[in-house]
């Protein structure tokens, strides 16, 4: 008698597996599989709802992955922290150890409160038994399959051997499911890409530069000299003066254009992990690296890479870029192969790559590498005629980000205090200033100028043509240059018959700017007008070359070499 009742128990299981496997493969849609499954299973178990969670030993915390209900599924994504005392039973379950675990109630596991509480804005929380099989791969642990019963005290044996019945296949559904959402997530991100690639196409298709007719007239007549062309561009200028916009000007005339256009912001890449950024990695290359991924030069490879803050790369990384352009070869890292790539490079950078030079923080010789066609931008306090067209530029961008209508108005004396600030932060300043005008003040007027540092030192009077900034420089300059002063050992030559007859056993006082004006032109005789280098006249000054040009300028010293 028991033979038969043993017989006819394996056949209603093998027929209870073979109705879940239809089920669970009964469609390419992981999503509608599982709400089918759901289906069948409310028949054979006491349930409202079946979830997915994996258990995280280093936080101590439950990562709620899914939940399937009649009709509807739903990626959770919650974190769930669980009590200190109750992670050694949840690690056993998770090594495997323990394959299913029953509860009676909610009100007596931690665990099992935990997790419903943080499902309760999906399913009603209440007392409720649980139903967990352990899901296992050949190799590791994929989750935990999680049965959320109807009632309290509703699981039986028979569920539990079904269960057991269950895993394996779950097993198999679970990783998939999990790809599954990897991969939506990897199209995802795809998708926002190309949307912000469309608009930047769209950018270079159909909109203007404000002002490549005004103050970038020169700058852009510079530009229009690389249609067609595939040297080498170095693009140099203040942070926010639009280096990446010029980049993409290029980039819309060269050859290349239709080709990739890789975009590297070195400055935002941690020293650690410049190389694996740029060059590539291969599998096992350091911890972490599960997959081989080729770096932004194979990326590139057949079209353009934009550099921007290149003086931002650390001496190594410089060695290595120096290297690749070169011999248009990369080296990924862990591996010993070379990978040849075609890459035309547009650099850009905010720093003063020739003081880095002296310093020796910058390589001479990438420095020559990347300087085949330089472009400089000229900062916004160099064109203020541009304002009030990059006013209405931005007014009107962002009054159609925020769907606001009419344009708010901004008075004629707000225009004018705009002309006259220094612009430390050029358009990218302006820009975020007109936002935050039009944020505070939608309806207008907006009194733009409220928001801008009130200190007149900002400010640049009309027949002053040095900025705030521009002074402060000029008098850091002369600060250093009066340290060294009291160091040199040059010779003042002074006519004596200039001095009066009483004077001429009186010490000789000369002003500042006379004794700094006969220390350079002294210095400049000696050198023979050489400034930086060895043997420079800033050498024997014991001053920066940069600092001594700046001197120079301000005191209106002809520098002619003999």
């Amino acid at each position: 008698m028991s033979n038969m009742v043993n017989k006819a128990t394996r056949e209603d299981d093998l027929a209870f597996l073979m109705g879940a496997m239809t089920r669970i493969t009964g469609s390419l849609d992981m999503q509608t599989a599982l709400i089918e499954t759901f289906d069948f299973l409310s028949e054979h178990f006491p349930i409202e709802a079946i979830s997915l969670h994996q258990y995280s030993p280093q936080l101590r915390s439950l990562k709620l992955l899914f939940l399937v209900q009649k009709g509807r599924f739903d990626f959770v994504e919650t974190v769930v922290p669980i009590p200190e005392e109750e992670a050694g039973n949840l690690l056993m379950h998770h090594k495997g150890v323990t394959r299913l675990t029953r509860t009676s109630q909610i009100s007596n596991e931690p665990v099992v409160e935990a997790h419903g509480r943080a499902l309760a804005h999906l399913i009603p929380y209440k007392k409720r038994s649980y139903l967990v099989g352990t899901l296992r791969s050949e190799i590791e642990t994929i989750g935990h399959l999680c049965f959320m019963g109807t009632h309290e005290n509703c699981f039986t044996e028979e569920h539990e051997r079904k269960l057991k019945h269950l895993l394996t296949p779950f097993a198999l559904t679970m990783t998939n499911l999990l790809q599954y959402k990897r991969t939506i997530e990897f199209q995802r991100k795809l998708n926002e890409e190309n949307k912000e690639l469309q608009r930047d196409l769209d950018f270079l298709r159909g909109k203007r530069i404000v002002g490549e007719q005004n103050g970038l007239r020169k700058t852009m007549e510079i530009v229009q000299q690389l249609k067609g062309r595939e040297v080498p561009a170095l693009i140099l200028g203040e942070t926010g003066t639009g280096k990446e916009l010029i980049a993409d000007v290029i980039q819309s005339i060269s050859p290349r254009k239709d080709k990739p256009f890789i975009k590297v912001n070195c400055g935002a890449i941690p020293d650690s992990l410049v190389d694996s950024e740029l060059f590539g990695y291969e599998k096992g290359a350091f911890t972490g690296a599960t997959t081989s991924k080729p770096g932004r030069f194979e990326q590139a490879h057949g079209g353009t890479l934009f550099l921007d803050e290149i003086g931002e790369l650390p001496l190594q990384a410089q060695v290595r870029l120096l290297r690749v352009l070169q011999n248009n070869v990369v080296e990924r890292l862990g591996s010993t192969k070379s990978i040849e790539v075609d890459v035309r490079v547009i650099a850009a950078t905010n720093r003063n790559l020739e003081l880095m030079l002296q310093e020796g923080t910058f390589r001479e010789d990438l420095y020559y590498r990347l300087y085949v066609f330089p472009i400089h931008l000229p900062p916004l306090r160099n064109r203020t005629g541009d304002i009030p067209e990059l006013i209405y530029h931005f007014l009107k961008s962002a009054c159609d980000e925020l769907e606001i209508s009419p344009l708010p108005e901004i008075p004629k004396a707000t225009t004018e205090r705009l002309l006259k600030y220094s612009w430390p932060g050029n358009v990218r300043e302006l820009e975020n200033l007109v936002k935050r005008g039009v944020t505070l003040s939608p309806q207008g007027p907006l009194l733009l100028e409220e928001l801008l540092p009130q200190d007149e030192g900002w400010y640049i009077e009309p027949e002053e043509s040095q900025s705030y900034f521009e002074k402060s420089i000029d008098a850091r300059v002369e600060a250093v240059l009066e340290a060294h002063l009291a160091k040199l050992n040059l010779p003042i030559p002074i006519a004596q018959n200039a001095l009066p007859p009483a004077a001429e056993s009186t010490p000789v006082v000369q002003t500042l700017e006379e004794a700094n004006r006969t220390a350079i032109m002294n210095a400049l005789s000696a050198t023979s007008g050489k400034i930086h280098g060895p043997g420079g006249a800033a050498e024997l000054l014991d001053i920066n070359a940069s600092t001594l040009r700046s001197k120079i300028r301000k005191l209106g010293i002809t520098t002619e070499k003999k």
